[in-house]
C-alpha cells in the first residue's frame, strides 16, 4: 500500500510538472490562447527583406474578446490582426513581421498583446541571426539634408524626463561631399526646454554628432508632452528634412519615499462597437489610488476628437475613486474604425505616463 502511495504522489507530481511547462510563460490570462508564443526564424539575409510568422489564436472565453493594445519592443517588428471582436470558440491569425535592414546580428523581439478589456496580455516572441551586408554611407546615413550633408536619424524619443532633471541624446552627421558645408537651425516648433548643439560646419569627409538635451526646472515645472521641430540649413538652403524630438515631463520622484501613490485605471481601452454617425459616443473610466500618498493629475492631453473631464492638478486621496467622463466625436464622413484616446500624466513613480485608447466602427447605411 504505501509502496502504491508513493507511486500515486510520484504520478501526480509528474503530472504537474508537466501542465506548468504546457502553460505559455507570456500570458497572464488565457482568454485568447495561442497555439505557440515564440517562434526562431534561424539565419536571414539583411538584404533579404522582411519575414513574417503567423501565430494562431482562439478566444477561449465566455463572451467576444478583441485585441485592444499592441506594443510592439522595436520600430522593426510589427503586428498584423484583425480589431473586431472574436466570438467563443472562434479562431484568429495575428502576424509578425520583422525588418532586417540595418539591423545585424542577432535580434530577440517581443509584441506584448492586451486583450479583453486589459485583463489579458500575452507576448509573442520572435529571434534569429541576421547575416549583414556591406554598410554605404546611404546606409550608416539614411536621410539625405543636401549638399552633400546626410543624418543618420530625423527623430528621437526622450521617454520621462524628470523636473529639475535632463536627458540627451545624439544625431550624427556626414558630409559626403569634397568640399566644406555651413550649418544653421531653422526652428519649426520649441517647447523652450530643448537644447541644440550643432557644429557651425563640416569639413569634406566629416562626421560629427548634433546633441540635443531637455533641461526641466523643478521651480517652473513642465507635466506631459514636449515637442521641438527643426530643420537645417545648408549653405543658406533648407535642407527639408524635419528633425522631431519629443519627451514627457514627470515628477522628481524620491527613490526612497516611504509613502508613494499607485495609480489603476479602468478601462485604459474602450470599445463603442457599432456607432451611428455623426454622432458622440460617452463612457466613464475610473482612477483608483491604491497608493498611499494621495495621487495628482499633472497633465492630460486628449487626441483630437477626443474630451476628458479632468482638470489638471486633480487630487484623489488614498483609497478613493474618481469617475471621469470622456467622450469621443464620430463626425460625419467616419467609415470603419475610428480610434480616439489621450495621455494623462499622474505623480505615480512606477508609471507616470498613462495612455487611453477608445475606438468606434462606423454604423454603413
Amino acid at each position: 500500500m504505501c509502496v502504491m502511495k508513493r507511486l500515486f504522489v510520484a504520478f501526480l507530481a509528474l503530472v504537474s510538472a508537466a501542465i506548468a511547462v504546457a502553460q505559455p510563460a507570456d500570458t497572464t490570462a488565457t482568454s485568447l490562447l495561442f497555439d505557440e508564443v515564440e517562434w526562431n526564424f534561424g539565419r536571414i539575409e539583411e538584404d533579404g527583406g522582411k519575414v513574417s510568422h503567423t501565430f494562431g489564436y482562439t478566444n477561449t472565453a465566455p463572451h467576444p474578446v478583441s485585441i485592444e493594445r499592441v506594443y510592439s519592443s522595436c520600430g522593426c517588428t510589427t503586428g498584423d490582426y484583425s480589431r473586431r471582436p472574436l466570438k467563443t470558440g472562434a479562431s484568429e491569425q495575428f502576424t509578425v513581421t520583422f525588418d532586417p535592414d540595418g539591423r545585424p546580428g542577432r535580434f530577440d523581439k517581443r509584441i506584448t498583446i492586451v486583450y479583453d478589456q486589459g485583463r489579458g496580455r500575452t507576448i509573442l516572441r520572435i529571434k534569429g541571426v541576421v547575416k549583414g551586408r556591406k554598410r554605404s554611407n546611404e546606409d550608416l546615413y539614411p536621410y539625405a539634408l543636401g549638399s552633400g550633408v546626410r543624418a543618420d536619424a530625423t527623430y528621437k524619443a526622450f521617454g520621462n524626463v524628470e523636473q529639475g532633471g535632463s536627458k540627451s541624446m545624439t544625431i550624427a552627421l556626414v558630409n559626403t561631399s569634397d568640399e566644406g558645408v555651413s550649418i544653421e537651425p531653422l526652428w519649426e516648433e520649441r517647447s523652450g526646454l530643448l537644447e541644440l548643439f550643432l557644429p557651425d560646419t563640416l569639413a569634406p569627409k566629416e562626421v560629427a554628432l548634433a546633441t540635443a538635451t531637455y533641461l526641466l526646472s523643478e521651480e517652473e515645472p513642465r507635466y506631459g508632452l514636449l515637442r521641438d521641430r527643426v530643420s537645417l540649413m545648408i549653405n543658406g538652403t533648407p535642407s527639408g528634412e524635419v528633425f522631431t524630438t519629443t519627451a514627457f515631463g514627470v515628477d522628481h520622484f524620491e527613490k526612497n519615499a516611504t509613502r508613494k501613490p499607485r495609480a489603476v485605471i479602468e478601462p485604459s481601452w474602450y470599445d463603442f462597437g457599432v456607432v451611428e454617425v455623426p454622432s458622440v459616443q460617452r463612457c466613464v473610466i475610473r482612477i483608483t489610488n491604491e497608493g498611499t500618498a494621495p495621487l495628482v493629475v499633472r497633465n492630460v492631453t486628449p487626441r483630437e476628437g477626443t474630451k476628458i473631464m479632468l482638470p489638471e492638478g486633480t487630487t484623489i486621496a488614498p483609497s478613493e475613486t474618481l469617475t471621469v467622463k470622456v467622450e469621443l466625436e464620430v463626425p460625419a464622413g467616419t467609415y470603419d474604425t475610428l480610434f480616439g484616446g489621450g495621455m494623462i500624466v499622474v505623480n505615480d513613480p512606477a508609471r507616470p505616463v498613462r495612455e487611453l485608447r477608445f475606438g468606434a466602427t462606423a454604423k454603413k447605411k
